[in-house]
């Protein structure tokens, strides 16, 4: 049998990400079903960022609870055995946004029923007559007035991208003494996003995050909320992977001096060579 502790990283994911989930949809669903008499924008921003907060001190190392950053670690960041754990971590991240959906959707089930009793999506082909989207409240989707999903595809990149360049600064040894806790320095790097690069596309920058709930939203709401918007649910599936691994190069590449990072290496490599040519 496998021991409680063996399976403790899995479990952190796990739970991690459902909490996430049940803090960030939640304030979602407070705000949107009562027409932001109880919540606002800073508060949507404010209940995420605390959500990842809590969520790093579930367990020692802390949970990425992000698919991306599992990912972007493993590529630039290399360790023994790390690529071994990812499948049963990615599984028990996206488990864990689905699992924290269904807690959402279970508290509340009569709100969403009489305010959007249509189960209508953003950009789908059920229309609401008071113009009420609950969808939006499980997953997100782009703004109505983007030209393109690619667009879309930057905002996430770039969101995604601050996230791992600003996780990898908090994590730096040489900063340990700047960030003695570096759970709310997180705290603060996820209400930065929020603030000012959040709106467009709703800051999924986590697989996990978006696609989990949108699995089981589809659920309640039919496969459209794949379709909608030309299919948009494959932006927040990959552009954070894509800018989280720019965000380590840059940070890697341009400032960090430390051990076991392969852009690091390879760029040693490359200006001990040259040093060679030249001499």
């Amino acid at each position: 049998m496998i021991s409680r502790r063996a399976l403790m990283p899995y479990t952190a994911e796990f739970l991690g990400t459902a909490l996430l989930i049940v803090i960030g949809d939640g304030v979602v669903a407070q705000c949107l079903l009562s027409e932001y008499q109880y919540g606002t924008w800073l508060s949507i921003n404010l209940a995420w960022a605390s959500a990842v907060c809590l969520s790093g001190y579930l367990s020692d190392p802390s949970p990425t609870i992000n698919p991306a950053v599992t990912i972007c670690l493993a590529l630039v960041r290399p360790t023994e055995g790390q690529w071994g754990q990812i499948p049963a971590k990615l599984a028990a991240q996206f488990l864990g946004g689905f699992t924290g959906a269904a807690i959402v959707y279970t508290n509340y089930r009569s709100a969403i029923l009489a305010w959007d009793p249509e189960y209508t999506i953003p950009g789908g082909s059920i229309l609401s007559p008071l113009g009420h989207h609950s969808a939006g409240i499980f997953s997100t989707y782009p703004a109505s007035f983007f030209e393109s999903n690619w667009e879309a595809v930057f905002s996430e990149g770039l969101g995604s991208a601050v996230l791992m360049f600003g996780l990898l600064t908090i994590s730096n040894p040489r900063n340990a003494d700047r960030f003695p806790a570096p759970q709310l320095a997180v705290f603060l790097l996820l209400l930065m996003i929020g603030a000012a690069l959040g709106w467009q596309t709703g800051y999924a920058i986590n697989p996990a995050r978006d696609f989990g709930p949108r699995l089981f939203s589809a659920i309640l709401y039919g496969r459209e909320v794949f379709t909608a918007a030309n299919y948009y649910f494959v932006v927040p599936l990959f552009a954070p992977v894509i800018g989280c691994v720019i965000g380590a190069a840059a940070y890697d590449g341009l400032l960090f001096d430390g051990e076991g990072s392969r852009v690091t290496d390879a760029l040693d490599k490359v200006e001990g060579h040259a040093s060679l040519h030249l001499e």
